[in-house]
């Protein structure tokens, strides 16, 4: 090779090297930018078919809102079986907000750390390390804080067909905590009064029972306290809201005129209502409420809502009068989650309720088109064609409450009531929506409905979120026979037909 040629092939050499060292430098620089913006901005997609790693709306709206340093530590060993999960659950929390330091303590391999806390935040009876034996994570804010016990985290299921019970996290480890950092960042506690003593639903036990909706409501830092407003002048300022869920018996006169001036002072108003029937059954008796509701801007039909659509019956349990699915929502804050969602509402034995004409209430949800309803208790149903309202039905009106001149108490003059704004309303065509059967089931939206509501009414917009739900566990159960015929297609076919074609492409080669 000639001199100009072998200089010609070294410096091609050198441009290559400096080509080749140029191209790692460019790559390490980009693999460095991609590593800087990822952690600047991370990101993570949920490609599971229930969103299994995904925090609900509601907990994503509260972590948004913190505007305080939330400080959470976890009391668990590293080798519990479910401490992998719940750090997992901890790291979606973690990328909602900067606002939440999350610290983990093991009481094996840092005694000396877990007696620092337990001494700072023990509270009732102690193992012999200072907190609680079933204490397994301890929220603070500021001076403030609170323990969350193991079985409020974790959830242990037995397993019939296994060897070993299951240890997972579900929507109410989310819930725990989620209405745990609620409770504490909130400036007062919302309070949600019951009315009682006119055959309402009851809150602990019976047939007609708010168990599962208490539970529901407690769970995301709401207190609850029944109130007896016969004999009352007044309702407390410290209700937040007043409930009256299912009545049976009429208010008198006297009692509704305490909840139309608690409304119009602010007060803020739920009612389910039922169609009760006459002793006669020949119609549907007055519960007492139907006028303020009306000057409130809601019609309070008395009738029974009659819905025929076969495919909105549930198999086996629908009937035309109950229980049956409602999928027709309003444009309103508290169904907007449910718009698009695919998941039904289930009522039972509703009456119609209507917002007013020219009045400032909105429609909630509603039957379908072939739905009626009529009025005559104890008859069969007349047909849509006979009957008095027909559909869609409305079954829930939501309104805030303007107070005008003409509507001011005696004491007040009309000037001073001109520009009051009077509380919020809700009012609903049926109570066994709220009953506790209806309550946690993840197919329908019953409990994120009755939460929806209650946030609405206090103003915590949190709470009109969709929450988690419960992931169904598939199993897999194969026979004997199923499994000896997977092992012949994996452990003898395949490796036959690969052994086959190898074989071919060698014969082909060769010839």
């Amino acid at each position: 090779m000639s001199a100009p040629e072998t200089d010609r092939a070294t410096r091609k050499r050198q441009q290559q090297r400096w080509l080749a060292a140029v191209n790692v430098v460019l790559f390490l620089g980009l693999a460095f930018q991609l590593n800087y913006l990822s952690y600047r901005h991370y990101e993570r997609w949920d490609w599971t078919e229930h969103d299994l790693y995904t925090l609900s709306d509601r907990s994503k709206a509260v972590l948004e809102q913190l505007d305080q340093p939330v400080q959470l530590f976890i009391l668990m060993s590293e080798q519990d079986p479910a401490f992998r999960d719940l750090q997992n659950l901890l790291e979606r929390y973690r990328t909602e907000t900067d606002q939440l330091d999350v610290q983990y303590v093991d009481p094996e391999r840092d005694p000396g750390r877990y007696r620092e806390v337990s001494q700072r935040f023990a509270t009732g009876e102690v193992g012999a390390l200072g907190l609680p034996t079933d204490v397994v994570a301890v929220i603070a804010v500021g001076e403030r804080h609170r323990t969350i016990e193991r079985n409020d985290l974790v959830h242990q299921s037995f397993d019939p067909m296994g060897d070993e019970d299951t240890i997972e996290l579900d929507v109410q480890s989310e819930r725990s905590l989620t209405g745990a950092i609620v409770d504490l960042t909130q400036a007062e506690p919302t309070t949600l009064c019951v009315s009682t003593g006119h055959g309402e639903l009851a809150l602990e036990g019976g047939e007609r029972s708010l168990s599962g909706f208490a539970d529901q409501i407690r769970g995301d830092s709401v207190e609850l306290e029944q109130l007896e407003t016969r004999g009352q002048s007044r309702v407390p300022a410290r209700c937040d809201a007043l409930a009256i869920i299912g009545p049976q018996i009429a208010f008198p006169e006297a009692e509704a005129d305490v909840i139309r001036r608690y409304v119009r002072d602010g007060g803020n108003l739920l009612v389910a209502l039922e169609p009760v029937p006459t002793r006669d059954q020949t119609g549907f008796i007055s519960l007492g409420l139907e006028d303020m509701l009306r000057d409130f801007g809601v019609r309070a039909d008395r009738n029974l809502v009659v819905e025929p659509n076969g495919a909105l019956l549930p198999a086996e349990v629908g009937h035309p009068v109950g229980p049956y699915f409602v999928v027709g929502w309003g444009e309103h804050r508290v169904v907007e989650p449910f718009q698009g969602l695919g998941l039904p509402l289930v009522i039972s034995d509703a009456r119609s309720v209507r917002p007013v004409e020219g009045a400032a209430a909105t429609t909630l949800f509603s039957t379908s088109e072939q739905s009626y309803a009529f009025s005559q208790a104890g008859a069969e149903p007349l047909g849509r064609d006979q009957a008095e309202v027909q559909g869609p039905v409305s079954l829930g009106v939501a309104a805030r409450v303007e107070i005008t001149g003409q509507d001011a108490p005696d004491d007040e003059t009309d000037e001073e009531a001109s520009d009051g704004v009077g509380g919020r309303l809700v009012v609903l065509g049926d109570a066994t929506m709220f009953e506790s059967r209806f309550m946690g089931q993840p197919t329908i939206v019953n409990a994120n409905l009755a939460t929806a509501v209650v946030g609405w009414l206090t103003q915590r917009e949190a709470l009109i979120s969709i929450e988690g739900r419960s992931i169904e566990q598939r199993q897999i159960r194969m026979s004997e026979e199923d499994v000896g015929g997977l092992f012949l297609r994996v452990v003898v076919l395949i490796p036959l037909a690969f052994i086959f074609l190898g074989f071919a492409v060698w014969w082909n080669r060769r010839q």
